[in-house]
């Protein structure tokens, strides 16, 4: 009879390293599980500056676009490089485009800059 409490606790201390032993499984499978986590969260932060490098990318394509649509040869206002004509609002001309005030940046094909100071159509 007096065995028996031996084998009890006999039993109880295989339990107990048992547990032991699986408590530090638990634990590897908690880091292993962390790295993961933290690998995850590297790879959304990449996702998410590619897709903000690519919207960038369209905005500065859209922003060049908007400027080749611009006649190079005049600043301030944005005049269609393919315009036939353009005058100063508010003048003589008969169009068909008009714009207000611009600096003549180069050639003056459109003869917005009457006394040749480089500023068209000025207010007088």
């Amino acid at each position: 009879m007096r065995l028996r409490p031996v084998v009890v606790l006999l039993a109880l201390a295989a339990i107990g390293v048992g547990c032991g032993s699986g408590g530090e499984s638990f634990e590897r499978r908690s880091e292993a599980h962390e790295r993961g986590a933290v690998r995850e969260a590297r790879q959304a932060r990449r996702e998410v500056a590619r897709q903000q490098a690519r919207e960038q990318s369209e905005v500065e394509a859209e922003a060049e676009e908007a400027e080749s649509e611009c006649d190079p040869n005049y600043s301030g206002a944005c005049l269609d490089p393919y315009a036939s004509d353009y005058d100063c609002e508010g003048g003589s001309g008969n169009g068909p485009l008009y714009t207000g005030p611009v600096a003549v940046v180069g050639e003056d094909h459109y003869g917005l800059d009457s006394d040749g100071d480089r500023s068209g159509c000025e207010p007088y």
